[in-house]
């Protein structure tokens, strides 16, 4: 005898009938009479007898479904229990990401995250630069990937990756044709760069002031695919990141690195998680 025999002798006798005991049970009717028949044959008596009426329970039948009826309940509690045991049991991970870095490590980080442990349950969601930092100081995320450079005093940060920030200039304009271009290149040329709730504006900018001139900002966006179709339309000289460049090319615009090793040494990937939160964050 076993939960699943008494599990379908209870459907039976709720149903009254073996048919629509196997249909709401999801097996055959076959299966489900070798199942009863099993059972029949473990307590030696039998459990049910056919009248006109339709199906009836013996008085073995009936001692066993009132005994049964407390034994299933009790089985499914310790069931629930378990299951509430191992839940709390299993570790959590909460992880945010600023726009665009997933596509800087690999689109494939969280499914491989997922595979190489099963026993932590990890939730994700993309936020813009700062409004990634402010939900780890909330302790709404464990760990967070996002853009540099962060406050120190606030997070324990650690660089994972570094990228280079690049200019965008339509080959009508004559600076397409350097290799390599200083920041005073750009003193009077229209600027479309992401807007200021992300990183790469504020450090873009922070150049800029260092080379003493303040950047014509023509144009900001949420969105740093606009700034490859604002220059592939020559509105403007684009600011991005190599490794959207490599995503996104258009034959009239070229991507031209800047003259400067220490920005790109600001171009980093850095990690904060907990108070002084320890993040993953990219300077860009």
């Amino acid at each position: 005898m076993d939960i699943k025999q008494l599990k379908y002798f209870l459907q039976i006798c709720e149903d009254e009938s073996f048919s629509k005991a196997a249909k709401n049970l999801y097996i055959t009717q076959q299966g489900l009479s070798k199942a009863i028949k099993s059972l029949e044959e473990c307590i030696n008596a039998p459990l049910f007898y056919r009248t006109v009426s339709g199906l009836k329970l013996t008085e073995y039948g009936k001692y066993l479904k009132e005994h049964s009826i407390h034994l299933i309940n009790e089985f499914d509690l310790i069931l629930n229990d378990i299951n509430k045991m191992t839940s709390l049991n299993r570790q959590k991970l909460s992880v945010g990401f600023s726009f665009g870095v997933l596509n800087a490590l690999s689109t494939d980080l969280i499914d491989n995250f997922k595979q190489n442990n099963p026993n932590i349950q990890l939730t994700t969601a993309e936020y813009r630069d700062f409004d990634c930092e402010k939900a780890i100081l909330n302790g709404d995320l464990d760990v967070a990937l996002t853009v540099g450079p962060v406050d120190e005093s606030k997070f324990n940060s650690k660089i994972v990756q570094t990228h280079n920030l690049c200019a965008l200039i339509n080959e009508k304009n004559y600076l397409s044709k350097k290799s390599e271009i200083s920041f005073k290149d750009l003193k009077n040329e229209k600027i479309i760069i992401v807007d200021k709730n992300f990183k790469l504006y504020h450090n873009f900018v922070e150049k800029c002031r260092q080379a003493v001139f303040e950047p014509n900002i023509a144009f900001t966006t949420a969105e740093i695919l606009i700034t490859h179709k604002l220059s592939r339309l020559n509105k403007g000289i684009g600011i991005s990141v190599d490794f959207v460049v490599s995503d996104i090319n258009y034959p009239n615009v070229y991507s031209i690195p800047f003259i400067d090793e220490q920005l790109n040494k600001l171009i980093r990937l850095l990690e904060y998680l907990h108070h002084r939160p320890f993040l993953y964050n990219p300077l860009f």
